[in-house]
């Protein structure tokens, strides 16, 4: 009683909290040592030999491609199921982005589709680690070796994945990770670029040494912004904030922690200035805490998605998440693949009058590759998926009975459509 289920949870601690207010009164000399703790933490986690701190993964990225400086024209094998602006940092250096389809049941690429898709003037293949999915890295890492490829890892929704007892993001010759709101780990925005090849690193620190702290009230109005959407995703908030303007107006989305596609067509001749922006120290602060956090986190959302596909495995008309042995799939988001035919707008509504929240797919669609010179029908299956997904709630604030009524509600909605 008196709960609402959101879509997504925005995963902020009392130690976060806390560690916000302490921080006011630190002397300055503590406080300007935070970036660097953080860094030298999370490529340890991780398992590589270095960490940058970046303003986005999105950043993150167009350090290395600067690096790299490929030939234009130089064709780079990618995931068409990824965020857009991934492909326009691609576009920005003429690099022609070679879309290779997705498994059915991981929505990775598929690696026997990615040997096929390998050219002579293949460059690159950015990995996507989908949900938090881990892709089977053994398998690329012999295509690396085979045809010697460079291979960047995007864990944007994957830290604390890992695949054979290894992280994702140290596989790779570089990974970038996302710190946003709906994120494993949230730090009022930023990211981290990891890489063990020292002439990477060197590359990074060097262009990224005059970057500039955000301005005050752009992070203060960001500070504000998370705890809010903290406050409001716990079942109990939402059930007496949002969620009763969501029933009594019939709305789909007034909100979403999830990043937009905000400027993301935007071809790029040199860097903004506006991506020139280090992370802040009481940012670098609260990345400490949640990198601390992050295991027994994601445990919750895996124990959370493991009882959804217990729960849902005889449901007809559906695919949910997979995890194959050896690979440890964190679920940041339990997305589950509708087979029937059915209008998803209505299931969404029909699930919204039993208190469950849901999301679609806001990633990239089929019809939104045209301008990359994407042709879908060479991607069926990412053709037959992606309009058809339906992200259901897993976060952390939930608790077991949650997750029974959020699957008994989902199950009861599906099968009043047969």
């Amino acid at each position: 009683m008196f709960k609402a289920y959101p879509r997504h949870s925005v995963d902020l601690t009392i130690f976060d909290f806390k560690r916000i207010f302490s921080f006011i009164f630190e002397s300055k000399a503590k406080r300007s040592k935070y970036i660097e703790k953080f860094e030298n933490m999370f490529c340890v986690y991780i398992g590589t030999v270095h960490a940058i701190s970046m303003p986005s993964a999105r950043l993150g990225l167009y350090v290395l491609l600067k690096y790299y400086n490929f030939p234009k024209g130089s064709e780079v094998i990618i995931t068409p199921f990824t965020h857009q602006s991934i492909f326009t940092v691609l576009k920005s250096f003429g690099l022609k982005p070679v879309f290779v389809d997705i498994d059915l049941h991981t929505h990775n690429t598929n690696p026997d589709l990615v040997r096929n898709a390998i050219s002579e003037n293949t460059k690159l293949i950015i990995l996507t680690h989908m949900w938090g999915q881990p892709c089977n890295m053994k398998e690329y890492l012999k295509i690396k070796q085979e045809h010697n490829i460079a291979i960047i890892e995007d864990c944007a929704m994957a830290a604390g994945a890992d695949f054979q007892g290894k992280k994702v993001g140290s596989f790779g010759d570089a990974s970038i990770f996302s710190f946003g709101k709906a994120k494993a780990i949230c730090a009022f925005g930023g990211g981290m670029l990891c890489t063990s090849d020292n002439n990477i690193y060197r590359y990074a620190k060097d262009i990224t040494k005059d970057f500039h702290p955000p301005k005050p009230l752009s992070l203060t109005i960001s500070v504000i912004n998370t705890f809010i959407a903290n406050i409001l995703t716990r079942p109990f908030f939402f059930f007496f904030s949002i969620f009763p303007i969501m029933r009594l107006f019939n709305l789909a989305d007034p909100y979403n922690p999830v990043e937009h596609k905000k400027d993301s067509e935007i071809i790029l001749e040199e860097m903004p200035e506006e991506w020139k922006t280090s992370i802040s120290q009481i940012q670098a602060a609260v990345g400490i805490e949640q990198l601390k956090s992050l295991d027994k986190r994601n445990d919750t959302r895996i124990r959370h998605s493991k009882l959804l596909n217990e729960l849902l495995k005889d449901t007809s008309g559906i695919l949910t998440p997979v995890e194959s042995n050896g690979f440890r799939h964190i679920y940041l988001y339990y997305a589950v693949f509708i087979k029937e035919d059915l209008n998803l707008n209505w299931l969404r509504r029909k699930l919204l009058s039993q208190n469950v929240d849901t999301q679609l797919n806001e990633l990239t669609t089929p019809s939104e590759l045209g301008m990359f010179g994407a042709d879908s029908k060479d991607f069926p299956v990412f053709n037959q998926v992606s309009d058809k997904l339906l992200v259901i709630p897993n976060g952390i604030y939930l608790n077991e009975k949650d997750v029974f009524k959020i699957a008994k509600s989902f199950k009861e909605c599906i099968k009043s459509t047969n």
